[in-house]
């Protein structure tokens, strides 16, 4: 297990799954709603952390109600929010993803209120307790700075740059660091139709350095600092579900077989699979583990909206409480999250029909059925966490989602 400290940006998500993207002044459903945490380095920090590293991040919060759930949420999945710096001013940043279930593609609406990481916060950071640091190639005031301080202080450890846009000087950095990750979506901003052309420029500035070039459905692309250029053909997928975070998912697996020893081709490798399991899934839990077997937990027949009905989930932490709500099947963990309880601990979930909530047993919380969130009791506006579900319309077969 390796320490890891990654520098960048900390998001709230909120994610739209909806059957297909709607067209201009278009209205449509979602099929469900969810709040998580985001952005690039939190992301990949979350990855290395079920990787078996120990991660924090050094990023900025608000100090509004968003930033209190984003900071939960971040430290429940294992990462140290120590080097936080915190600002009165601003709200904390959010990403709007719409996610088509017909494609599993993303289309992501960024806004953003709060400064970056100060230099003067991040020089207070003794990063050479770190066995390995991780930015993010933004935030070009303190960038430079903050590379500086990690190349003085740091005698061993290696230094990633993940390069996913066209910044004014970011190409002045490349020599900073010891692996470089650049995106398509800057190599096309800089005129590269293909990432080797790409990567054979950038080893000239960076001879230093290995580089890695993802491209989509086209692959990967890596080119070692001793010069050996290698193609990563993508990797097939029996059913795409959700790209969002695969990219980052991808970035964690290098650095995580990299610091185990593998070269440059064998990680990128590794990295490629890790990252098309990724796809196959809804967000970003339980990545390690096998994808769900295509076991019905429920029917659509058996499901009310005058009831809960509590199932097994194969494969997860918690059962999965279904309720019928309008013309739609919702679906939570049964847990609490007020203390970690199911809701059914003591007695059934009980259900008020006029007020469309329903009732935590042990402590009396009320949730909304809409959306999970608390309107009454001890965890107030706090959320029940959703669960993915798909259901097959010939049978009615109500399945966890994959």
């Amino acid at each position: 297990m390796a320490k890891i400290l990654g520098v960048g940006n900390l998001v709230l998500d909120t994610i739209l799954t909806l059957d297909h993207y709607p067209k201009e002044d278009d209205e449509v459903r979602a099929q469900s709603r969810q709040f998580r945490f985001g952005g690039n380095t939190a992301n990949t920090l979350y990855v290395l952390s079920q990787l078996g590293h120990e991660s924090a991040i050094a990023s900025t919060l608000a100090t509004d109600e968003q930033a209190k759930h984003l900071k939960k949420a971040i430290q429940d999945q294992g990462i140290s929010t120590e080097h936080i710096q915190r600002f009165i001013k601003g709200a904390t940043p959010t990403s709007y993803i719409f996610v088509s279930k017909h494609t599993g593609s993303r289309s992501i609406t960024h806004y953003r209120d709060l400064p970056e990481l100060g230099f003067e916060h991040f020089a207070k950071i003794e990063v050479e307790a770190y066995d390995w640091l991780h930015f993010e190639g933004r935030n070009m005031d303190a960038l430079p700075g903050m590379l500086n301080i990690a190349k003085t202080f740091l005698d061993r450890q290696p230094i990633s740059l993940e390069i996913e846009k066209a910044r004014d000087g970011i190409e002045a950095l490349f020599s900073s660091a010891n692996l470089l990750l650049f995106s398509h979506h800057y190599a096309k901003q800089k005129g590269y139709q293909d990432a080797e052309s790409l990567l054979k420029e950038a080893h000239k500035a960076a001879p230093q350095a290995n580089l890695v070039c993802t491209w989509g459905d086209r692959g990967a692309w890596c080119l070692s600092a001793s010069g050996e250029l290698h193609h990563e053909p993508a990797q097939p997928i029996k059913q795409l579900v959700d790209t969002l975070g695969a990219g980052d998912t991808f970035n964690a697996a290098i650095i995580h077989h990299l610091l185990a020893g593998a070269n440059l081709k064998q990680a990128v490798h590794q990295a490629s699979l890790l990252a098309a399991r990724k796809c196959q899934q809804f967000g970003l839990d339980n990545l390690l583990q096998p994808l769900a077997s295509r076991k019905p937990i429920a029917n659509i027949k058996h499901i009310s909206s005058s009831k809960a009905t509590v199932v097994p989930a194969p494969g997860r932490s918690h059962k999965v409480v279904l309720i019928k709500y309008d013309d739609q099947i919702k679906a939570y963990e049964n847990n609490c999250p007020h203390q970690d309880v199911p809701l059914d601990e003591a007695y059934k979930i009980d259900i008020n029909p006029f007020e469309m909530t329903m009732k935590c047993s042990v402590h009396d919380a009320y949730f909304r059925i809409d959306d999970g969130v608390c309107i009454e009791g001890p965890c107030w506006r706090d959320e029940l966490k959703p669960v993915d579900i798909e259901i097959d319309s010939d049978t009615g077969g109500i399945y966890l989602a994959e």
